[in-house]
């Protein structure tokens, strides 16, 4: 059968189709924890108003009612679906809850195997999906708490897109509407074919310095590939940057821990980065590592290459895009080399049994502000000189994936943050009888990516209800006992800043100041 074709996906989204084709990246999750007061007391009635809200929600977004298909070829298209069967994309589980903790190990277990699957048949149905978990403990005299995963193919939105969709939702749950008329025995039937915005090639206004592309030119193709190896000097082994094991995009297995900050200890991490005039990412940056350099061998891991995402949606033309309500991926990065003689201090720091942690913390800030001055410098220059404005330039993305099996990562980790749910949008405002619906956490995740950096961090939270932060590994990829090693870090130092103002990690004597 034939199929109605919206548009090219656009040469920026084929970086996320050629991907997810080859199975290296195959989705992105935000888990919004959502309370019901007063109680629905019937299942039925409850996926009933899960349902028709997010009928909604698919109606007020034309990407989320799109197929894609030729996905493996060079022209993936988006194309018109004329209807979308809602029992297909609304998953309901029940996971054991004894008690919070093993209610959230079987969340995060099964937000792991999501990000293991691929979306099958996009030329059907979207790359999308709900997955609503409900505690089996759950008594309908205490308020309902359900965690809604919306689940995503990057090709499809980003990381601040899911708080529109979740704020979206959130409006909808809370309305008294009718459901939308188009919603018939769960279908969605869709007279007529959805109005995408542009792909982000054409909707940001990316400029392109001479000098720019002649330097990515010669670093990119005639240094690498051209210029014979014996021309080439070696680089000295103690400058290279520990990348993780090189990339196999086998198994695909992702691996996930949470780490949470609860309001009061992020209150206070956000008082200190004010005073030393840095932003929370940059902290975070240097906290990761902090905990990895003190975990690390030198010989093994000498230095580390740093990652931080950065969205355009602020670049975006005012005229072509609705920054505020439109969901869109719109992501670039940034790197940051900690060099060798970075991260040897603070290995010293950590080695130094007589200094104090107030002799030692100003290293902790002064490289957090390296690394923020690095970033601000970057977003200052955009949307100028960025390698996301050259995605046309690549003829064959799924060549260039498996070119690179084998070979070094390109970056230590990233830092995604996400940022936090506005408190007006995770307010309930359902009154009288009618239950009311609200936000109290927000779980961002990426889960195995064999072409991208080592591991990464992810950050989320809801204004006023602190942040979770969860640590995401492709199995193999690096050690379990470094991810786990590094969670217990950041959560053991972010915990006592908030109690003593110091993050306690230096003068340990152990080399791990612990």
């Amino acid at each position: 059968m034939s199929q109605t074709v919206i548009r090219s996906v656009g040469s920026a989204a084929k970086y996320n189709t050629s991907r997810h084709s080859l199975g290296l990246y195959r989705c992105v999750i935000n888990t919004a924890q959502y309370s019901i007061s007063p109680p629905i007391e019937q299942l039925g009635e409850l996926k009933s108003i899960v349902e028709i809200a997010l009928a909604t929600v698919v109606m007020q977004h034309g990407i989320l009612r799109v197929g894609i298909a030729n996905e493996d070829s060079q022209d993936p298209v988006f194309t018109y679906l004329k209807s979308i069967d809602l029992h297909e994309m609304i998953e309901w589980k029940r996971l054991p809850g004894d008690d919070p903790d093993t209610y959230t190990q079987g969340l995060i277990r099964s937000t792991e195997a999501q990000h293991d699957r691929l979306w099958e048949g996009l030329q059907r149905k979207p790359g999308w999906k709900l997955i609503v978990h409900q505690n089996n403990q759950h008594s309908n005299t205490e308020h309902v708490k359900l965690d809604i995963s919306f689940a995503f193919h990057h090709a499809y939105a980003d990381g601040q897109s899911a708080f529109i969709f979740h704020r979206d939702l959130l409006r909808a749950l809370n309305s008294a509407d009718s459901a939308p008329g188009e919603l018939q025995d769960h279908v969605l039937h869709l007279k007529e074919p959805p109005t995408l915005p542009a792909g982000s090639e054409v909707i940001v206004p990316f400029t392109i310095s001479w000098s720019y592309l002649l330097k990515l030119i010669w670093s990119d193709i005639v240094w690498m590939n051209l210029v014979p190896s014996w021309l080439k000097a070696k680089p000295n082994p103690a400058t290279i940057p520990w990348t993780g094991n090189p990339i196999n995009p086998e198994p695909h297995k992702a691996n996930l821990r949470l780490i949470f900050v609860p309001q009061e200890v992020l209150a206070s991490l956000l008082a200190a980065c004010r005073k030393h005039r840095v932003t929370l990412t940059p902290l975070l940056q240097v906290l990761v590592l902090a905990s990895v350099a003190s975990r690390m061998p030198s010989d093994v891991a000498p230095a580390f290459d740093l990652s931080t995402a950065i969205s355009l949606r602020r670049f975006t033309k005012p005229d072509m895009f609705d920054r505020e309500n439109a969901l869109h991926c719109l992501v670039t990065g940034h790197r940051y080399l900690a060099d060798a003689s970075a991260v040897a201090a603070f290995r010293a720091s950590f080695l130094t049994t007589d200094q104090t942690e107030a002799a030692a913390e100003p290293l902790l800030w002064s490289t957090a502000a390296k690394i923020g001055a690095s970033l601000h410098a970057r977003v200052s220059t955009l949307p100028g000189d960025d390698v996301a404005g050259l995605t046309g330039m690549v003829s064959d993305w799924s060549e260039r994936w498996v070119s690179q099996f084998g070979k070094k990562r390109d970056a230590t980790w990233e830092c995604s943050n996400a940022g936090s749910i506005k408190a007006c949008d995770a307010r309930g405002s359902g009154g009288g009888e009618q239950a009311c619906w609200k936000i109290e956490r927000s779980i961002f995740s990426q889960g195995a990516t064999p072409v991208g950096p080592a591991f990464g961090l992810n950050v989320a939270g809801v204004e006023g209800q602190g942040l979770w932060m969860t640590v995401s590994w492709q199995e193999t990829t690096v050690e379990t006992s470094l991810m786990e090693g590094l969670v217990q870090d950041l959560q053991k130092w972010t915990d006592a800043f908030a109690s003593t103002g110091r993050f306690g990690m230096f003068g340990g004597g152990d080399g791990k100041g612990r």
